[in-house]
């Protein structure tokens, strides 16, 4: 395992197939610079200020109270910005931890390994040195063990390794009494931008399909100071109750969550007709970030799409006349975003909306009023997590 080892590429690596997916879309040149931009971090890491329990001011002060170091981020969407910094070499271990793709891309920033993440091992005993990988060989962080290997195939939960050596330092904030006290929630900035699109209004009925782990419906409730009939649908029950859980730490009481899939929650509420929609699907994340190694294809692109709009379909039938609708993914794809939409307003003639706020970039096809009113947000250019966001009014 050792002689398979390496350090973190400098861009993210994609099979050829993806990789001439994104010349075709982007230019050869700009495929370069995505890349590079997508296995790195941003230069910060935001929180959402809980604004049902304290301020941007409060909150800035209450976390450098605790030593974090943090400002206030000027977007319009109550943010606080901390920095994220490059640290030195990490030390390479004699001992070899595997992690899975998603907790490997965790630990290069600083979070530490727990036992659902951790995919093959070497003989290890509690508290010796180890280096952990990702499933390509790229080295994410080093750290010590907290219990031994001997241990793994029994337990499903718990941690593993308290990773002391990552390549980018971020903040720890789950331990924080700020954060115990629910004046915050971690979001990407890109994300936070959805729910003021979404624009909600106290007393309104407000579906939020896909909606754990839950970032966005907390942010609706937030919105409308709790003053909504808030419908969380998730197919996860695990999921769902961890939304809930954020909610009551958060003092959001007015969602109600629904176990199951879209269509589901429709032939069980068929008079239901919201005033408002959120549909955030499960998508290819081909924006999100730090991301080392991506091995979607296209095929999978394709197959994503058409699932997303097996989605659409039953929002729209949720939603009232005259309602908005809003479609989010933090993917970079034109079949999950643009021919999303474009399906939207040719089978139910929906019309694009504009949106605030507006901190993207133009789409990439449609006519002129799809490349002017959807958003698209870009690592490279915006160093942010990759996302697109429209928005769009069903016929009256």
């Amino acid at each position: 395992m050792r002689n398979s080892i390496r350090p973190p590429p400098q861009a993210s690596e994609f099979s050829d197939e993806l990789y001439n997916y994104f010349i075709d879309l982007f230019g050869k040149q700009r495929t370069q610079t995505l890349t590079m931009a997508l296995s790195k971090p941003g230069d910060f890491f935001y929180l959402r200020t809980n604004t049902l329990r304290t301020t941007n001011e409060e909150l800035v002060d209450r976390l450098k109270e605790e030593n974090v170091n943090a400002t206030i981020a000027d977007y319009g969407v109550n943010a606080v910005a901390l920095p994220i910094t490059p640290t030195g070499p990490i030390p390479q271990r004699d001992i070899i931890i595997v992690a899975d793709k998603t907790s490997s891309e965790n630990v290069l920033v600083g979070s530490h390994l727990y036992r659902p993440g951790v995919k093959r091992f070497n003989r290890f005993a509690k508290g010796d040195l180890v280096t952990v990988v990702n499933p390509k060989g790229h080295i994410v962080g080093s750290g010590i063990a907290q219990q031994a290997s001997s241990q793994l195939a029994e337990q499903k939960h718990g941690l593993v390794v308290r990773i002391t050596n990552s390549y980018y330092d971020v903040p720890s904030i789950v331990d924080l009494t700020a954060h115990q006290e629910g004046l915050f929630y971690s979001q990407s900035l890109s994300a936070m931008l959805v729910a003021p699109i979404l624009a909600p209004k106290p007393g309104e009925t407000i579906i939020d399909f896909c909606a754990a782990p839950g970032g966005k419906s907390t942010h609706i409730a937030q919105l409308v100071n709790n003053q909504c009939q808030l419908i969380a649908v998730d197919r996860s029950e695990r999921r769902l109750t961890q939304l809930l859980t954020e909610a009551e730490r958060l003092g959001i009481t007015c969602i109600t969550p629904f176990v199951g899939r879209a269509k589901e929650f429709v032939a069980q509420h068929p008079t239901v007709q919201a005033n408002r929609v959120l549909v955030d699907p499960p998508c290819t994340a081909l924006g999100v970030r730090p991301k080392l190694y991506d091995e979607t294809t296209l095929a999978r692109i394709q197959s994503t799409a058409s699932y997303q709009r097996m989605i659409l379909d039953s929002a729209v039938s949720a939603l009232g006349p005259d309602g908005i609708l809003v479609y989010s993914t933090c993917t970079l794809t034109i079949e999950e975003n643009e021919l999303n939409i474009q399906y939207l307003i040719d089978t139910y003639d929906f019309t694009l909306e504009s949106q605030i706020p507006f901190l993207g970039s133009k789409g990439l096809a449609g006519d002129s009023t799809m490349k002017t009113k959807v958003q698209r947000i870009y690592p490279d250019t915006h160093g942010l997590t990759g996302y697109f966001i429209a928005k769009l009014r069903k016929p009256g």
